[in-house]
């Protein structure tokens, strides 16, 4: 009896040094805020800082291995972020993230948490008069560049129809890019920017199947918040023939840039960020 406890004992301890190793080498992703006013004046920029930052904290982690050599420092930074934030996001292990709260400039960081779909309310909900008010005032957004970080967008949908609206205003300095099924060309007076974002999820999540690598709407959510906001007026509008009316957003002569930082397989903090960023 006395031997089988003993093998049964060591196994026990077996397992559980086994599980304590893959939970500390476990790599997470992590939002690094950052002092940019402490980055010494010998880096070109804030992205060599960063990246310099990242190979400093890796090595004093004493985790250098022969596979982080093969994989270089760049791909463990996922984004850097200037306008949002000054910082960056980076896929580290428990040792590398608590290396790197040493690090000269370090102020903070979060872990990439994922994150829920939300929707809009009515112009009803939010007294708008078309009369009077803020909602007349501006004639309905007029110029006005409303940016959405959503799950994309349908382009040929009705209520992005450029019909009656001005020329792009020359403070706009975004972009359309081209994409899998989403032509830059598919952008117009109305649509004047689109561009995806997925490196967080992905560092995050590498076997994740994210569906079209495109700005795209395959969800639909995007597409009907972008379209509440701000969507073109659309006669004769229905549900299957009921509730004919014409449809409209409440800004419905500003203009839409579509942000794409929400998918299927969910929504990184990292992602959002950088969204915003752009």
């Amino acid at each position: 009896m006395a031997p089988h406890i003993s093998q049964c004992t060591l196994f026990s301890y077996i397992s559980l040094f086994h599980f304590i190793f893959i939970t500390l080498a476990q790599s997470d992703n992590y939002i690094i805020h950052m002092n940019l006013s402490a980055m010494p004046k010998a880096f070109s920029s804030h992205h060599t800082w960063y990246l310099s930052t990242l190979s400093s904290a890796l090595e004093n982690s004493q985790l250098a291995t022969t596979d982080n050599h093969n994989s270089p420092i760049s791909s463990k930074l996922i984004y850097t972020y200037t306008h949002a934030m000054n910082g960056f996001s980076a896929n580290l292990s428990p040792k590398e993230y608590e290396s790197l709260k040493n690090s000269l400039g370090y102020i903070s960081s979060i872990p990439d948490l994922p994150l829920k779909l939300d929707t809009t309310h009515s112009p009803q909900f939010l007294g708008l008069n078309p009369n009077k008010g803020a909602w007349h005032d501006s004639n309905f957004g007029q110029d006005v560049i409303i940016g959405l970080v959503d799950t994309g967008v349908w382009p040929e949908s009705e209520s992005f129809k450029d019909n009656g609206i001005t020329n792009i205003p020359s403070k706009w300095k975004g972009q359309c890019e081209n994409s899998i099924h989403f032509n830059s060309s598919l952008c117009n007076q109305k649509l004047i920017g689109a561009k995806f974002f997925n490196k967080g999820i992905l560092a995050k999540y590498p076997n994740i199947t994210l569906g079209l690598n495109s700005t795209r709407d395959t969800i639909g959510h995007g597409t009907h918040t972008s379209s509440t906001a701000a969507g073109s007026r659309v006669e004769q509008a229905s549900f299957f023939g009921y509730a004919i009316g014409t449809a409209s957003g409440i800004a419905s002569n500003s203009r839409i840039a579509m942000y794409k930082a929400l998918w299927e397989g969910g929504v990184q903090s990292s992602d959002v960020i950088a969204a915003i960023d752009a």
